[in-house]
């Protein structure tokens, strides 16, 4: 495929080349992070659905169909899947909406994944080493959830469509069966309510490839 890019600071970008340095975090990080919706989203690591003709919901026993005015909202293990963002575009509006002067080019994407996949493998504490990664699928709440609200590893995968212009693709793994099927919460949220921040810190996981400079290319960003 082609290349992927990362946007850092100065000094992130040179632990990410010269020590191979790849930070993940929790879907519960990006939900909490507050930096007014450039990288934070409220509804990280969460799949929501409200049909544009109301949610309807058929009563046990009689089969009569009530109109709710909740959203259906469906929530994986937040602490426990682990994310590293990068994008398929590399352009001056990424660099300036993230703030960073440095954007790092993975030129061959199948040695970055092996480095990904060996550290998995030697990570002691990371019991679960699958790693899934794809393009971010970006939806609308309205679009019908199919069996995605059930599966965990397509929800890390997906974002709201007002985030299409990162053009994210996104590396993940899961610990605790966070991946399993239908290991999820689901329930209604009325209008208007938020989630309350975390008052705990956020779990992350540091896999260290070593050095990474014969696959990456440094770009200058911000002039």
């Amino acid at each position: 495929m082609p290349s992927l890019f990362r946007y850092f600071s100065s000094e992130h970008a040179e632990a990410f080349v010269q020590r191979g340095e790849v930070l993940f975090r929790t879907l519960s990080y990006f939900r909490d992070y507050e930096d007014n919706g450039v990288r934070s989203d409220e509804c990280e690591g969460t799949l929501v659905h409200l049909p544009k003709d109301g949610l309807k919901l058929t009563r046990v026993g009689t089969g009569e169909v009530v109109e709710v005015p909740h959203t259906m909202e469906s929530t994986v293990k937040e602490d426990n899947i682990f994310v590293y963002c990068m994008s398929t575009e590399r352009s001056d509006h990424l660099a300036s909406r993230f703030k960073v002067p440095v954007c790092v080019e993975i030129l061959d994407l199948s040695k970055f994944l092996s480095g990904l996949r060996g550290a998995l493998a030697r990570g002691p504490h990371i019991h679960d080493k699958a790693l899934v990664h794809d393009m971010v699928n970006y939806y609308e709440p309205h679009e019908p959830p199919i069996v995605d609200w059930a599966l965990p590893e397509r929800i890390a995968l997906r974002k709201p469509k007002t985030f299409n212009w990162q053009k994210e693709y996104r590396f993940a793994f899961a610990r605790n069966d966070a991946f399993a099927v239908e290991n999820v919460s689901v329930k209604l949220v009325a209008p208007g309510k938020r989630r309350p921040l975390r008052s705990t810190s956020h779990p992350n996981m540091l896999l260290k490839l070593g050095s990474l400079s014969k696959i990456c290319k440094v770009h200058c960003t911000l002039k």
